[in-house]
């Protein structure tokens, strides 16, 4: 696969994992009342774990700088 498509994809990754990670708290307002919610805690949980990893997968699809690889 090409880097550039790698690349997008970590992007588009990212995106939707921060948008899961973000758009429950509009649903629920400034309350944030999250009684009997264990559904969407345990969502925005595996959203955050996934938005770091993504962020990782991007950053590693970049070649280091050169003064890093002496």
């Amino acid at each position: 696969m090409e880097p550039s498509t790698i690349r997008t994809l970590t992007k588009i990754g990212m995106v939707g994992s921060l948008a899961v990670l973000i758009l429950p708290q509009f649903h629920e307002g400034s309350s944030g009342n999250r009684h009997g919610q264990t559904q969407s805690l345990d969502l925005h949980t595996w959203a955050g774990i996934a938005l770091v990893g993504f962020t990782v997968w991007h950053y590693n699809c970049y070649q280091p700088p050169v003064w890093v690889q002496k």
